[in-house]
């Protein structure tokens, strides 16, 4: 398989970008047969998939039937095929399997393609009226001081913004916030607060070294310097930590009902109010998070989510690549439902969402750039076939 695994991977990619010749189409079809391991096989073209799954945008819907129609045709013209040898037959079978394996893939993702006549194409099926395209959001944020004056971050100019006690606050060339403190709380602690608006974002280093990125719509209450035996923060809607180890003063967040404690390590939290579940997911190291007088340890890859109800549960194997993605500037959808997807983009496009029609079941897989407008987004979800929408200003009517 590693010999051929370049050339099926190359060959894959024309068949769904509609650039494959017919010599390159029986090439396909051959590598798929001639792997002798079916489940070697079966996982090379999973791999496949993994990797195709982030690339950007879309073939058009009858292109893409096209394909699917081609596939099946092949499937029964391979099937209808009953009067053969038995070894003929064996090796028949495992053509079929392979084939099957690819029409899967083909007939419940949706790719992107790299080709700008496409993506114009697309972006036409999107209702919207001139100038009314909404940006992606950026690095903006408000800061609010211990004497309640508030800096307007994205439009301050690096250096150092302000002096509280022993602390300077600055903002360095990237944008990020720094907290540079040269010795400990003398008098009563001081509090700052970071606060994101739709279509927001933010990075700070806190006094103590820790990194935390705030998504739109968040907010983290800290103090100026860390002083007693923990480190306390408070934050609404979704950020992601990475802690500065120190054993001596555990890293405790505190949000809706639930509390995180921590001494070093990476985790993201979710506690937005209009997401079902307030979810905490660990990616490195061990955290203990308490409601309600339940504690639950968590080791890398599982998450908590607290229900409404007040219940905990833990999950085990959490997409780790879909939790993260905000922060590292991608949309990742992963088997989401449309209130869902369209929850995150209402954040970060800053816009108010409205459904017209009956109810939309299809869960949506891929992803997607945050760099990009709005109408990008939309196209690439409307290439389903699913769902339909209209963009006037800052309103979007989703439709089946």
């Amino acid at each position: 398989m590693n010999n051929n695994k370049e050339n099926l991977s190359d060959l894959i990619s024309k068949y769904l970008n509609n650039r494959l010749t017919s010599a390159e189409y029986a090439e396909l079809w051959r590598l798929l047969n001639e792997e002798p391991d079916e489940t070697a096989l079966n996982e090379e073209l999973k791999q496949l998939w993994q990797s195709a799954k982030t690339v950007t945008p879309l073939i058009a819907a009858a292109e893409w039937d096209q394909k699917i129609q081609e596939a099946k045709q092949k499937l029964a013209a391979t099937t209808q095929t009953e009067e053969q040898p038995v070894i003929g037959r064996f090796a028949r079978y495992r053509w079929v399997a392979a084939a099957a394996v690819l029409l899967l893939i083909v007939s419940s993702v949706f790719l992107l393609t790299n080709q700008k006549e496409k993506r114009t194409a697309v972006a036409k099926n999107i209702q919207t009226q001139p100038k009314q395209d909404r940006l992606p959001g950026g690095d903006r944020a408000i800061l609010t001081l211990a004497d309640g004056s508030s800096i307007v971050l994205d439009s301050a100019g690096n250096g150092m913004l302000a002096q509280q006690g022993t602390t300077e606050i600055i903002k360095k060339e990237d944008g990020q916030l720094l907290y540079n403190s040269s010795g400990a709380a003398t008098d009563a602690v001081a509090y700052n607060l970071l606060q994101t608006p739709r279509g927001g974002q933010y990075k700070i280093t806190l006094p103590d070294g820790s990194k935390v990125w705030l998504n739109a719509a968040s907010s983290l209450k800290y103090p100026v310097v860390f002083s007693g035996k923990e480190r306390r923060v408070e934050i609404t809607g979704e950020a992601y930590f990475e802690i500065a180890k120190d054993a001596t003063r555990p890293f405790k967040v505190q949000l809706n009902r639930m509390e995180v404690e921590v001494l070093g390590t990476h985790f993201n939290i979710n506690s937005y109010t209009d997401e079902e579940t307030v979810r905490t997911t660990l990616l490195e190291g061990k955290v203990k998070v308490t409601t309600a007088g339940e504690s639950n340890f968590l080791q890398p890859g599982q998450q908590a989510q607290l229900k409404p109800s007040g219940n905990m549960k833990i999950v085990n194997d959490v997409n780790l690549e879909e939790t993260v993605a905000w922060k590292d500037g991608n949309f990742q959808f992963e088997n989401s439902d449309i209130k869902s997807v369209m929850r995150q983009l209402a954040r970060w496009y800053d816009v108010e969402v409205s459904y017209q029609g009956s109810n939309i079941s299809k869960h949506f897989i891929g992803g997607i750039s945050r760099n990009v407008k709005l109408s990008q987004v939309l196209s690439m979800l409307q290439q389903t076939g699913e769902v339909r929408f209209i963009i006037e200003g800052k309103k979007i009517i989703v439709m089946p």
